[in-house]
């Protein structure tokens, strides 16, 4: 990997200062437990508005009420939360338009207004004079319906488009994860990323959720990944403004992709040729890793699915433990499930952990916790529910990054919703998945999955390319078996 930093974040997202839910100290506090950064991008006006049946714009017209009336408050949690090397937070708010498409404006600095206009150059002028970004988001709804428009796209304030969320995956029309959670119709083509880069505009990539259940950075509904000199709010905004960033569904996924050594988002001069070079480390097997110039597929490469137990233990390896399950509303028993358990890891270390969290149910008092014991194990408080699951899955999970070998054992301890000790060795799991449940039909289930051979995860790879005349832009998407996306921002090939 390069010198960067990999920092992940989430930098659109809601709660009840708007029309969501949860307060702005539950956001803060949720980021934290397992983010680098977030901004808060509360919801405040919409000037195209149209009038809906039974006065259902009461709704928003309500939650932007809130949002005006709640911000100094938000302004001060948000100040507050910073802690550089640590933890930073961003104060930011949503401007809805129908014709002009969705922005997302995001304050490098604190204690910042509101701004209301429907003019896209006013606001424009606001980010510019506030050196606040201006981003758009669920691009490829249709034009009218809050979809982007790109004849008001300006680069000055808007390095970066955010290409999935919790709506679904903007980058082109056919691909998966199609919009289908909300009402503003399905992806239209010329609305679309590949569409805005074919016409010649120049922007990086970023995922963010727009979960409005006041949980950044939840699992699956979109994340982002900076690539950072220093942890600090002034080096996540210079990665923002260089388009040193990469989008992606949940998983976080490592990047790192270079055209004639440049990183993702640069701008460079070149001949007619092209070296491209990329690195990734998944969180779970990955099916292809694909190199897109100009729209088209130019280079396809594949990881190892055929790993042994000699690779498989030769180098670090991951595992991951996921719990949930539980009865389904056709059984009247939509309960919330607390988990407390342990993980000790015998004859191995414990090198990293991701945790994977999912959004539902809301609850303003519980939250999910993480407490590393060094080398040696990981603490989990957590809990579960079908209720209002985004798309359908209530499970939690955590991946856990692992030194060991075939007699690694992983001594499983559960004090809630039951008292259980189970002990599983990464030999066997190199054969296969082992699961557990809570009780009996249909109570809840936890599991081990197979375990995840370095090789398996990670891939290593370059081509040439052929640069045509003029403008060319090329970007990577890597694609894990388990379905999870990541897509680093564009190189773009003479465009000065």
């Amino acid at each position: 990997m390069s010198d960067w930093r990999i920092l992940y974040g989430d930098i659109h997202n809601h709660n009840a200062h708007g029309y969501g839910v949860g307060s702005i100290e539950r956001s803060l506090d949720i980021a934290r437990t397992h983010l680098d950064f977030f901004a808060f991008t509360g919801h405040s006006s919409w000037h195209d508005m149209p009038a809906m049946e039974g006065q259902r714009e009461r709704h928003w017209i309500d939650g932007f009420k809130r949002l005006k009336d709640t911000w100094p408050r938000v302004q001060n949690v948000i100040a507050d939360g910073n802690r550089d090397g640590d933890f930073c937070a961003f104060l930011g708010f949503e401007w809805h338009s129908s014709r002009w498409g969705d922005q997302c404006v995001v304050f490098p600095g604190d204690h910042r207004p509101l701004f209301y206009t429907a003019d896209p150059t006013e606001l424009r002028g606001f980010c510019r004079a506030e050196r606040a970004l201006m981003i758009p988001h669920h691009l490829a709804y249709p034009s009218g319906s809050r979809g982007v428009n790109w004849e008001c796209f300006c680069e000055e304030c808007t390095p970066v488009v955010e290409i999935y969320s919790e709506h679904g995956n903007g980058e082109d029309d056919r691909g998966p994860l199609g919009y289908f959670t909300h009402s503003m119709g399905g992806r239209q083509t010329s609305n679309t990323a590949a569409a805005g880069l074919k016409a010649g505009l120049r922007f990086g990539f970023v995922g963010s959720s727009d979960d409005h259940a006041g949980f950044p950075g939840a699992y699956g509904e979109g994340l982002m990944a900076a690539l950072v000199r220093d942890f600090t709010r002034e080096g996540i905004f210079e990665a923002i403004r260089a388009r040193r960033t990469y989008a992606l569904t949940g998983d976080r996924i490592e990047l790192d992709f270079q055209v004639e050594g440049a990183p993702m988002g640069a701008t460079i001069d070149c001949g007619r040729e092209a070296e491209v070079g990329f690195t990734v480390h998944g969180r779970d097997e990955l099916d292809v890793v694909e190199v897109i110039q100009d729209g088209r597929i130019v280079h396809r490469a594949h990881a190892d699915d055929g790993v042994d137990a000699d690779q498989a233990f030769g180098a670090p390896l991951q595992v991951r433990l996921e719990w949930g399950w539980g009865p389904w509303g056709a059984l009247a028993l939509d309960r919330v499930c607390d988990w407390s358990m342990r993980v000790g890891v015998e004859g191995g270390r414990l090198l990293r952990f991701f945790p994977c969290l999912q959004s539902m149910p809301y609850d303003e008092v519980r939250r999910h916790r993480f407490a590393r014991d060094g080398e040696r194990g990981l603490a989990i408080r957590s809990y579960t529910a079908r209720q209002n699951a985004y798309r359908e899955n209530p499970n939690q999970s955590v991946v856990l990054e692992l030194e060991g070998g075939a007699d690694t054992l992983l001594h499983l301890a559960l004090d809630e919703p039951v008292v259980q000790q189970s002990t599983t060795s990464l030999g066997a799991l190199h054969e296969g998945s082992r699961n557990l449940f809570t009780g009996g039909f249909p109570r809840e289930g936890y599991q081990w999955h197979r375990l995840l051979p370095r090789a398996a995860s990670s891939l290593r790879g370059s081509c040439r390319i052929a640069v045509p005349e003029g403008r060319s832009h090329v970007y990577l998407r890597a694609r894990q078996k388990n379905g999870h996306i990541a897509w680093a921002s564009p190189v773009f090939l003479n465009y000065r």
